[in-house]
């Protein structure tokens, strides 16, 4: 497979390039499991809410077993309804005096993912926020199956948070973009420079070649050959959608995903944006299976975007 046609999103037949999208943050849905990294996770969920004015919703499920119809009633009903009220206490406590900017949201529900999904999708947030606990697992309301349901299910952005390895770090100063030069990795680019912008960052747009492997593709063995681009193709991708942001571009080779990684910690990333979609990840390097290893191993937070 080559890489896709180097054309901006947008771009004109005449060459001319006018970005479309433009991303905006005024809906902030933060999902909180009261863990010490979901304090980290709601700092930055904080800081961009301030930033852009936005309003912002504290969430929280408490996970209960579903009572059988017409069951006798479940001895540990009141240490549910307790941790319940815990629960939104704390939550309260975070949120301050912040009223109307910031609501608490908690219920019960038999499944954490499925509330999850179920409130972006009524809320339909400009971003939900969410910890992540480690760099190979993820723990309670954000445990794998949670997170990647969000990502692979949900209609907004997600930005998934842990401490930066070089230290914690709020001000977003250098932003990572990967691309492949595609629509879909392009998708990423509004957010990027929405934030990049705001917070006065550099963006570090990467592209990353694959040496010529061979995989099968719905079980039929595929050469795939990386035909690698300039750095000028590269710049002229990337700079329309960035206005007066200083934008750096970078050709690397390698596995994508371990080369984003390497980079943010080399590059001392304190954010690295990039693309998704609800598909199986076959059509591009940089979505699916690729973008759930980035936010697995990544030593700062990934904005995931659609």
């Amino acid at each position: 497979m080559h890489a896709q046609p180097h054309t901006a999103p947008g771009q004109a037949a005449s060459g001319a390039r006018t970005p479309r999208a433009v991303a905006q943050l005024r809906e902030i849905l933060f999902a909180s499991d009261l863990s010490i990294a979901s304090d980290v996770a709601f700092d930055h969920a904080r800081l961009l809410a301030r930033s852009f004015g936005a309003h912002l919703t504290l969430y929280h499920a408490v996970e209960v077993r579903p009572r059988p119809r017409g069951g006798p009633r479940d001895p540990r009903l009141e240490y549910w309804r307790r941790r319940e009220r815990l629960a939104r206490e704390t939550l309260t406590r975070v949120a301050g005096d912040r009223a109307p900017e910031i609501d608490v949201v908690v219920e019960q529900t038999t499944s954490a993912q499925r509330s999850l999904l179920a409130r972006i999708d009524a809320l339909q947030p400009d971003l939900t926020v969410m910890a992540t606990h480690g760099r190979e697992g993820l723990a309670h309301l954000v445990l794998g199956s949670t997170t990647e349901g969000v990502l692979r299910c949900g209609d907004c952005p997600v930005l998934c948070v842990r401490e930066p390895a070089h230290g914690h770090a709020l001000a977003y100063r250098r932003v990572l973009l990967p691309t492949d030069l595609s629509p879909s990795s392009a998708g990423a680019f509004p957010m990027a420079a929405l934030v990049a912008g705001r917070f006065g960052a550099e963006v570090l747009a990467v592209y990353v070649a694959t040496t010529p492997t061979v995989r099968e593709l719905w079980g039929v063995p595929e050469i795939v050959d990386a035909a690698v681009p300039s750095e000028r193709v590269l710049r002229r991708f990337v700079e329309p959608w960035f206005g007066d942001v200083l934008v750096h571009c970078r050709l690397e080779a390698g596995e994508p995903w371990e080369r984003i990684v390497d980079l943010a910690s080399s590059e001392h990333a304190d954010l690295i944006v990039m693309a998704n979609r609800r598909r199986d990840g076959l059509a591009d390097r940089f979505i699916g299976s690729e973008t759930e290893r980035v936010f697995r191993h990544a030593p700062c937070p990934v904005l995931v975007t659609r």
